[in-house]
């Protein structure tokens, strides 16, 4: 069995999409259970700086918490243990995409898997990169056509930074555009020009899938 492996103090993508033509989520009560799901199963181990939630598809980007800032539950369960870390990372992201099936069948009256085999990863390595990925992120239903703004859809953490409900969160945020008003200036201009000209490819990065 394959086991991802990933380091503490270090940012990751992490998107998946249902499998076919079925839809991840279907009703607003999908969308917000996902929510709630992922910050269950996901807070003992990361920070979720930015998500956005489309149709049949999702995008999540954390920050993997360094060991000290590791719940005792968490670190009693072997975080610290090298390889057993990882394992525990990689399962308790299996754990929720497997919860949100299980749940996600039984009120639409389905059966089988939802998702792709597995789910895709990559660790961002540059502050650049990671600048763009969020605005990649909040960008998505803009280029699925689902709405114009960022802000206009509900299932993304876009109105969550600007509103600044995590505040931890979005000072992250304000402090790697430069300030709030920085963030949302240059997520309008480019999503303006986006919009515009319908270059679809001008801000893409290599190898970024689900777009």
């Amino acid at each position: 069995m394959k086991i991802t492996k990933f380091d503490s103090n270090s940012f990751y993508h992490i998107y998946n999409r249902s499998i076919g033509s079925e839809l991840l989520f279907v009703f607003e009560n999908d969308y917000k259970y996902f929510i709630e799901k992922m910050n269950r199963f996901l807070f003992s181990f990361s920070e979720i700086i930015a998500y956005c939630l489309l149709p049949n598809h999702f995008h999540l980007l954390i920050k993997i918490k360094d060991k000290e800032d590791l719940s005792a539950r968490v670190q009693c369960k072997g975080y610290q243990s090298g390889v057993q870390k990882e394992l525990n990372i990689d399962q308790a992201l299996k754990n929720f995409f497997n919860s949100y099936t299980r749940s996600y069948n039984i009120a639409h009256t389905r059966y089988g898997r939802l998702f792709q085999h597995g789910y895709k990863y990559k660790e961002i390595n540059s502050d650049e990169y990671l600048l763009w990925l969020i605005y990649y992120i909040h960008r998505n239903p803009v280029h699925h056509k689902l709405t114009i703004k960022c802000q206009d859809w509900n299932y993304s953490s876009y109105n969550e930074i600007i509103n600044e409900k995590n505040k931890t969160n979005s000072e992250f945020v304000f402090d790697l555009f430069g300030d709030k008003h920085e963030f949302i200036d240059l997520t309008s201009e480019l999503t303006l020009e986006y919009n515009k000209e319908n270059l679809s490819r001008k801000y893409s990065k290599d190898n970024i899938e689900y777009e």
